[in-house]
């Protein structure tokens, strides 16, 4: 064999080990950096999540005519844009009213002021009043107008819960489907009505 040949084998070798060593120690060296910044980031959402979160809510408030509202959520998340705002999970929601009565209420989700006490119950909405059972996707409760709630003094509604979309009441014996239901929390009387006046409540009656 050549001298030509024997050089021309070695620094094939040569280069082919070269490759081989650049190779290894680039793609061990670069792996590590990506994922520890990737880890970084995650770290830092993880702690930013953590600190906006509050478990285990309870709030008590009530209105001037006598009636005590208390809301528990399983956690809370404070809106950064506005601290008195809230995003709740799995909300109750409990009314203890002057004549002895109670209202029940419970929601996967809810909007909530901590300043007004406005609450906004969202999916799955249950409620419940004696014998009288509604569900909905959606409710708004809110109890007494604070003196600084409106700036623009405007007219505000108090001391009512309302009941939206996908509305189904039941009582024993009857039972209806409407747009909306009301209930007036100083008369404690119910109102149920349509969005559009020209669609009618469904309604069905059971006897025994």
């Amino acid at each position: 064999m050549s001298k030509k040949t024997l050089l021309q084998i070695f620094l094939t070798f040569f280069l082919v080990l070269i490759t081989f060593v650049f190779i290894k120690n680039y793609y061990k060296k670069g792996t590590p950096t990506v994922q520890t910044k990737e880890n970084k980031i995650d770290e830092k959402e993880v702690q930013k999540t953590e600190k906006n979160l509050i478990k285990d809510i309870s709030y008590t408030a009530n209105n001037t005519k006598g009636d005590i509202y208390l809301l528990l959520a399983s956690t809370g998340e404070i809106y950064l844009d506005d601290p008195n705002l809230m995003f709740l999970t799995k909300v109750e929601g409990e009314i203890k009213l002057t004549n002895g009565g109670r209202i029940d209420i419970s929601s996967d989700f809810a909007n909530f002021n901590n300043k007004t006490f406005e609450t906004t119950f969202i999916k799955n909405v249950l409620v419940k009043r004696n014998e009288e059972t509604i569900v909905g996707d959606e409710l708004y409760l809110v109890l007494d107008k604070k003196e600084d709630q409106d700036k623009n003094n405007n007219k505000m509604e108090e001391n009512i819960i309302r009941m939206s979309r996908n509305v189904f009441y039941k009582k024993p014996g009857y039972n209806l489907s409407a747009d909306i239901l009301e209930v007036d929390l100083i008369t404690k009387n119910l109102k149920i009505y349509m969005l559009d006046k020209n669609n009618k409540i469904i309604a069905k009656t059971k006897t025994e």
